[in-house]
């Protein structure tokens, strides 16, 4: 159901929320636009955070061996491209994994999609910015709010004022009249296993991981024994380590780690569940030191190597 609602409604709707789960939030702080705990919708910056908010579900570093109760949460702010990140990674980790399936059924997202494309952004080229699968999605036309709810979340917008499909649509097709989309279908059988990218690409990487880290669908990660506990932490497929077995490195060389990055983003996970594992937010882009551009890898004419 869409609902257009006023300033004052949305304060009025946070603190509908806010008696159910604990409250966060984009706002900024020195600079860039991080998550905090808030308490009120005049508290939240529109705008994209620095990092994915990937770490409400996948924490950084964790004991295996204690599943805790987790809490109701409530995340205001979230870009398009990152709730799609969510949505892809259930795929693969929903139901099979405890820790985030507890977290993911606890947390509900406000999606913010954005009205004009950010720099170097290519969400449209995944179906964004208006997303087709959502808790509560806010979209701002000019000094209102249209704001689209899953049934699970209708009981909140009591008394505000319902509205059609209409200015849904007419926002979708304003972003997309001048949004950038890269022809990414139908790279899975484009992209080559051979090519000179790769290669180009291991010149240059210095192996710092910032791109998967950086990242709202990368969800790798190592485990190990340390004291009484049994960790689990954020690892990097471009790391030297992260293929390394008692039997050997199945990938020693740089450049075949560069190229299961993007294979497994392009060609595997689109075989295996049907979506493309990137969500066109740009950020391994721009947090590489030394350029490396995943537009590239879509964008490359494979057929004239």
């Amino acid at each position: 159901m869409n609902y257009i609602l006023t300033d004052e409604d949305m304060k009025i709707l946070f603190s509908r929320i806010k008696e159910e789960y604990d409250t966060y939030g984009t706002v900024e702080k020195e600079g860039d636009i991080v998550y905090e705990k808030v308490d009120g919708f005049e508290s939240i910056t529109f705008g994209r955070s620095r990092y994915a908010p990937k770490e409400f579900l996948i924490e950084r570093n964790e004991n295996v061996l204690n599943l805790p109760v987790q809490q109701k949460k409530a995340v205001f702010g979230v870009m398009s491209c990152d709730l799609k990140g969510f949505y892809v990674m259930d795929k693969q980790i929903l139901g099979k994994d405890p820790f985030y399936t507890q977290r993911r059924q606890n947390t509900l997202f406000v999606n913010f999609p954005c009205n004009v494309e950010c720099e170097g952004g290519f969400c449209s080229s995944f179906g964004g910015p208006l997303l087709d699968e959502f808790q509560i999605q806010v979209a701002r036309d000019g000094d209102d709010f249209i704001v689209s709810a899953s049934k699970e979340y209708e009981h909140l917008f009591d008394g505000f004022r319902k509205t059609g499909d209409e200015q849904i649509r007419k926002l979708r097709k304003n972003f997309l009249k001048n949004a950038k989309q890269l022809p990414v279908e139908g790279i899975e059988n484009r992209i080559k296993w051979d090519s000179k990218l790769w290669k180009k690409y291991s010149s240059v990487c210095i192996s710092c991981g910032a791109c998967n880290y950086s990242c709202p669908t990368c969800y790798c990660f190592d485990l190990f024994d340390q004291d009484d506990g049994r960790i689990r932490e954020w690892d990097s497929c471009i790391l030297s380590g992260f293929t390394s077995t008692s039997a050997g490195n199945v990938r020693k060389e740089l450049d075949e780690r560069l190229r299961q990055r993007f294979y497994h983003k392009f060609v595997y996970y689109r075989k295996s569940q049907g979506e493309y594992l990137c969500t066109g937010c740009n950020r391994c882009t721009e947090d590489c030191p030394v350029d490396i551009d995943i537009k590239e890898v879509v964008t490359h004419d494979y057929s004239s190597e």
